[in-house]
């Protein structure tokens, strides 16, 4: 089994990160990681570039990108080329599908926190489910997705919890991340692979079979209410 971290900001590209790629690395390997995913913000690092980080510390790291679009921040992987004029998401699933590509829906309810807070609510309150869940999971948008970052290293628990049922009754795969913008962040939260991973095919490959499951290492699992 392989523990990847899919969701990682570096200085080189995104202005809000605070730790180089060889920082990055070298971090990655002390908390015990296989590999990361350098994703910065609508940008994305160019093939040479992450092979010669690849060989230079021997480790495996696979270049992607955290698209901002209409229905938020998406994290792709099997794109190589500008995103940076792509402003939907229905535009992003296109190019994606052209390419070969997988989608991952990154930290959906971030900015919801009125959602969250009503749909916990209804549930202290006896109730089985919430309206706040019903109409979330209707929204024909998350058709568009492939797998859901259910464990974020920035969510907070309820966070986690809400996004967790949502996978759950969308039939969505969950995935981890730390969204790591310092070392300090690194490797909080993950994805464990069944096989080994050489490359970005590779990758792809396990990403569109299933063959994977989400961690947090924050919180015991009782903790987390749904696992899909």
């Amino acid at each position: 089994m392989m523990k990847i971290d899919l969701h990682v900001h570096t200085s080189h590209g995104s202005g809000c990160a605070y730790m180089d790629p060889d920082q990055l690395v070298q971090k990655a390997k002390f908390v015990g990681l296989d590999g990361v995913c350098i994703t910065e913000h609508d940008q994305l690092w160019s093939r040479d570039n992450i092979e010669r980080l690849k060989i230079k510390h021997d480790f495996l790291v696979i270049g992607g990108v955290e698209v901002s679009t209409d229905f938020g921040h998406v994290l792709v992987f099997g794109l190589h080329d500008s995103v940076r004029e792509v402003g939907t998401i229905r535009e992003l699933r296109k190019i994606v599908n052209k390419e070969g590509g997988v989608m991952i829906l990154a930290h959906p309810f971030r900015y919801e926190p009125d959602i969250i807070g009503a749909h916990f609510l209804s549930i202290s309150n006896g109730s089985s489910s919430s309206k706040e869940l019903e109409k979330v999971c209707k929204d024909p948008d998350f058709k568009l997705i492939d797998i859901m970052e259910v464990y974020n290293g920035r969510s907070g628990i309820n966070e986690i919890n809400f996004t967790a049922l949502v996978a759950k009754r969308l039939g969505l795969k969950s995935v981890g991340g730390s969204d790591a913008h310092a070392t300090l962040e690194l490797g909080t939260s993950y994805t464990v692979f069944e096989k080994e991973i050489k490359d970005e095919e590779d990758f792809i490959a396990q990403l569109k079979s299933g063959q994977f499951f989400g961690v947090d290492d924050r919180w015991s699992e009782d903790l987390v209410s749904a696992h899909p």
